[in-house]
């Protein structure tokens, strides 16, 4: 296992921001006691499997955002892709620090009318924007030392956890009314197999949804529902992990992994960077 990472208790302890990143060389579950209050969690690359309590698992793939709203004691329950590296941010926020208002707004979710959510707590997701993945990179690199370190992070946690309960509850509120039957979700994941199957030169989103027997919006709906992402993004995750570990692992060059994955070499390390935070020829 590789983990590097840094844990800041902030106000007293009513906030923790943790950022880092981590790596496990097999399947790695976790099952922890939920701390009420709420987490947001800031995935900006990788891959897991979540469930709280007795509803349903989701897969997350990054850049998304998760957030946890528990009121009281609960169990969640995640799963690790083996060699896949995780790159994060979490904001745990006491309970104390919630307004009535932001409360309200974790129970006027459809989740919690949709069976979305547990008892006592209600699980929120959605792809992250632009603006999601650049007050986490201010965070990961925080420029200001000394006591004022404190006020920077608070404001940018703040901040992350502002923009990502509005991007959940807008994600909740699109997928509200649409409903996958069981061959609407086996024809997703047939189209996810194509794509990782021709990564090198994907099929267009119609050609993609006609070999499914989908049009193209219940496709999208259907990758954002299912893997918390559009179908090109989990694909460019996907290809991007891929290259990842041909590289870290020694088995290709930068330049051939880049290939191997359906990139040109002058784009692939600029994309690469800004998901994992390090060059590809660092891993070398």
């Amino acid at each position: 296992m590789q983990r590097e990472g840094e844990r800041f208790p902030l106000f007293s302890g009513a906030m923790v921001v943790s950022a880092g990143i981590t790596q496990f060389d097999q399947p790695k579950r976790v099952n922890a006691e939920l701390a009420a209050g709420v987490k947001t969690v800031m995935l900006l690359s990788g891959r897991l499997r979540i469930r709280i309590g007795d509803a349903g698992e989701r897969e997350i793939c990054g850049p998304a955002v998760l957030m946890i709203r528990s009121l009281r004691g609960g169990q969640r329950d995640q799963v690790f892709a083996a060699d896949v590296p995780v790159r994060y941010v979490i904001v745990q926020l006491d309970e104390k620090l919630l307004g009535s208002e932001i409360a309200a707004a974790f129970d006027r979710s459809p989740l919690q009318a949709s069976g979305g959510s547990a008892p006592g707590a209600v699980l929120l997701s959605s792809s992250a924007g632009n603006d999601l993945q650049a007050v986490a990179a201010q965070i990961m690199n925080c420029p200001i030392r000394g006591v004022e370190r404190e006020l920077y992070l608070g404001g940018k946690a703040m901040q992350l956890v502002a923009l990502a309960l509005s991007s959940c509850i807008s994600d909740a509120d699109d997928h509200d009314g649409h409903q996958f039957s069981s061959k609407d979700v086996d024809r997703i994941r047939q189209a996810r197999d194509l794509l990782v199957g021709a990564m090198r030169n994907p099929p267009s989103l119609d050609s993609l949804a006609q070999q499914t027997g989908l049009n193209v919006r219940k496709l999208n709906l259907g990758f954002r529902r299912i893997y918390r992402s559009t179908a090109y993004g989990f694909l460019q995750e996907y290809r991007l992990e891929q290259a990842y570990k041909l590289i870290s692992s020694g088995e290709m060059s930068v330049s051939e992994a880049a290939y191997h994955v359906g990139y040109g070499a002058a784009h692939f390390a600029t994309v690469f960077r800004k998901r994992f935070g390090v060059s590809p020829s660092s891993l070398r």
